[in-house]
C-alpha cells in the first residue's frame, strides 16, 4: 500500500527556504543549498526559479552572491512556499472552486474534506520561516536532514 506524502518539490522548496532563513548574512549559493540540504542541483534550480517568480527569493550576482529571501522570514509562510512551487493547496478535487460533482449535494464525505482543508491551510498559513528558524539550533549545529518529516513548531 502506498503512502500519502508531500511531493518532493514541496519538501525541497521548504528546505531551501529554511536554509536561506537560517543564514546570518542571508545569502547562500545554489551549490551550498544543494549540498547542505541534500537536494539534487537540477531540482533545486527548478524550485528556486518558481520561488523567484513568486517573489519569495531573489538572486544576488557577483562575489559572495547567491540566493536570498526577498521578504523577511516572518512574512513567508509554508503556504506561500507550497503554492509557489505547486499551485493552490486542495485536499480533494471536489474542493476546487471549478469542481462540479454530481454527488456533492448528498456526499457524506464533503464536510470531512472541507474540515481537513481548513485545518491544513491553517497550519501552513500560520507556520512561517521565522518560527521554524527560531525553533531549531543554527545551521552549523544542525545535522543534515535525511528524512522528509517536518514537524510543526507548536507541536
Amino acid at each position: 500500500m502506498g503512502l500519502m506524502q508531500i511531493p518532493r518539490r514541496i519538501e525541497y522548496a521548504l528546505r531551501a527556504m529554511i536554509h536561506l532563513a537560517d543564514r546570518p548574512d542571508g545569502v547562500a549559493s545554489g551549490i551550498e543549498i544543494a549540498q547542505r540540504e541534500q537536494i539534487p542541483k537540477y531540482f533545486l534550480e527548478k524550485v528556486i526559479r518558481d520561488l523567484m517568480r513568486r517573489g519569495l527569493v531573489r538572486s544576488r550576482r557577483g562575489p559572495g552572491g547567491g540566493y536570498q529571501l526577498a521578504r523577511p522570514p516572518a512574512s513567508i509562510s509554508f503556504k506561500d512556499i507550497i503554492e509557489a512551487v505547486e499551485g493552490p493547496i486542495v485536499l480533494n478535487v471536489c474542493l476546487e472552486p471549478s469542481s462540479v460533482c454530481s454527488l456533492q449535494p448528498t456526499c457524506r464525505m464533503f464536510q470531512v474534506w472541507e474540515h481537513g482543508q481548513r485545518a491544513l491551510l491553517s497550519v501552513f498559513s500560520e507556520t512561517n520561516l521565522q518560527e521554524i528558524v527560531a525553533s531549531m539550533p543554527g545551521p552549523m549545529l544542525r545535522a543534515p536532514q535525511t528524512d522528509s518529516g517536518i514537524a510543526h513548531p507548536k507541536a
